[in-house]
C-alpha cells in the first residue's frame, strides 16, 4: 500500500478486465490534489487538477454475446443432421464438432455476462484516458462525486505554511 501525504477523501475498491483477460482488482483513493489507483502490479497517480472532463458508460461487450449465440445456433442446426451418423466422418462432423462449438459458445456467453460492467473514464490534459472499470454504478459515481468537489474547492485544504510547520516540527 502506497502512503500519500495528504489526506484521503475517499477511497473504494474496483476491478478491471484488461485484455489479457486477467481480472485485476484494484483500489482508487482520492485525496486533497490526487487520484491514486493502486493493484497488484502497478501503481498509477493522477492529479485532480489535470483532469478535464468526466463520463461514465456502461460496456456491454456485445460481441461476445454475439459470437456466442453465433456458436450456440451453429451448433443446434449440426446437432439435427446428427440422426445421420453412419460414418467416422460423419460422426465428428455432427457429434463431436457440434458439441465443441457449444462449449465455446457457453464460455463465450459466460464471458459477456462476466465483463459487462460499467466505466468512468478521465479526460486528461495531455491527451490520454483513464478509464476506472466497476461493476458497481454507485461506486464509480462516488468517485466521480469526490473528483468533482475537490475540482470546485469544497475540500478544505490546510494552508501550505502550517503544513511546512507541521513537519519541521517532526524532524
Amino acid at each position: 500500500m502506497l502512503e500519500v501525504p495528504e489526506k484521503v477523501l475517499f477511497e473504494t475498491n474496483v476491478y478491471t478486465i484488461e485484455n489479457d483477460l486477467k481480472a485485476k482488482a484494484g483500489k482508487v483513493r482520492i485525496t486533497e490534489d490526487r487520484i491514486l489507483f493502486e493493484s497488484k502490479d502497478d501503481v498509477k497517480i493522477v492529479y485532480i487538477s489535470s483532469v478535464r472532463t468526466i463520463k461514465i458508460r456502461k460496456e456491454e461487450r456485445w460481441g461476445f454475446l454475439i459470437a456466442g449465440a453465433i456458436f450456440l445456433i451453429a451448433s443446434v442446426i449440426l446437432y439435427s443432421f446428427a440422426f445421420g451418423i453412419d460414418s467416422f466422418f460423419s460422426a465428428i462432423l455432427f457429434f463431436v464438432a457440434p458439441t465443441t462449438m457449444l462449449g465455446i459458445s457457453l464460455i463465450l456467453v459466460y464471458w459477456w455476462w462476466l465483463t459487462r460492467s460499467n466505466v468512468l473514464i478521465l479526460s486528461m490534459d495531455f491527451g490520454k484516458d483513464i478509464g476506472i472499470r466497476s461493476s458497481n454504478f454507485k461506486d464509480l459515481v462516488e468517485i466521480a462525486n469526490a473528483i468533482e468537489l475537490v475540482r470546485i474547492g469544497a475540500v478544505r485544504r490546510l494552508p501550505k505554511k502550517v503544513e511546512e510547520s507541521k513537519t519541521l516540527s517532526y524532524l
